[in-house]
């Protein structure tokens, strides 16, 4: 079977080589051709047959390379996806830690503003005492006229005092020197008995008169406190004061 196979190429070989592939023409002379054309047939089939094959080896070539490009780019996304959500979860991670500090750092910030408050509120109210709702300085001492008795409570950051109502004058006559005059900040100096709060500039909250006061005298113009009563005097007198500061 295989020397009649010889036999059909090399009776084949003549049109072969009067084809393209032959540059000149050439005859099979063998006596012998089952036997003798193997290496002759070999040596003419070899370039036919790579000619054949080479489009094939080619194309599996090409594809090899396009498979492995694709592979490549493929592990390179696969590594960047992976970076990203190694970033991610760093991220993500610091963000945590960030908003923890921050919380933090607001608890501290309020802890640092309420004690510097605390701390104001001493420094605001050195001398004075809280009464009721509000914070009085009682001058224990000296005496000075309305007027300067009114600078004086202003320089420490209050005004002389008015009365909310009769509750308040009791707790506040309770912390005072009893027989003693105290200058309040109530005078009617723009307008004849229409007595107004300095603090406020508008009508005294409170008031509650002496016998036999207001005088409705036009040199009486402010009023001071005396055992629980109110008066209205000259202004030119010297007596002790309160001051007041919310």
């Amino acid at each position: 079977m295989l020397k009649s196979g010889i036999a059909l190429l090399c009776a084949l070989l003549p049109l072969i080589s009067n084809g393209a592939l032959a540059e000149t023409e050439s005859v099979c002379l063998l006596k012998d051709p089952p036997n003798q054309c193997g290496g002759f047939c070999l040596s003419v089939l070899t370039p036919v047959l790579n000619h054949l094959t080479l489009p094939k080896d080619q194309r599996n070539t090409s594809e090899v390379n396009k498979a492995n490009e694709v592979l490549v780019r493929q592990y390179t996304m696969e590594s960047q996806l992976s970076s990203l959500e190694n970033q991610q979860t760093i991220l993500g991670i610091n963000q945590q830690n960030l908003t923890e500090r921050h919380d933090d750092l607001k608890s501290q910030l309020a802890a640092l503003q309420e004690t510097l408050s605390r701390v104001e509120t001493k420094i605001k109210y050195v001398g004075f005492e809280q009464i009721g709702s509000k914070y009085f300085y009682i001058e224990k001492y000296s005496e000075k006229n309305w007027s300067s008795a009114s600078k004086t409570c202003r320089q420490m950051g209050g005004n002389l005092a008015d009365i909310k109502d009769e509750q308040e004058l009791i707790d506040l006559q309770a912390n005072l020197k009893g027989d003693t005059h105290y200058w309040l900040g109530i005078n009617d100096l723009f307008n004849k008995s229409d007595y107004l709060s300095i603090a406020t500039g508008k009508p005294a909250p409170f008031l509650k008169w002496a016998t036999g006061s207001p005088t409705q005298l036009n040199t009486n113009n402010c009023i001071f406190l005396y055992n629980g009563g109110m008066y209205d005097y000259s202004c030119s007198y010297k007596f002790r004061f309160i001051c007041q500061t919310e």
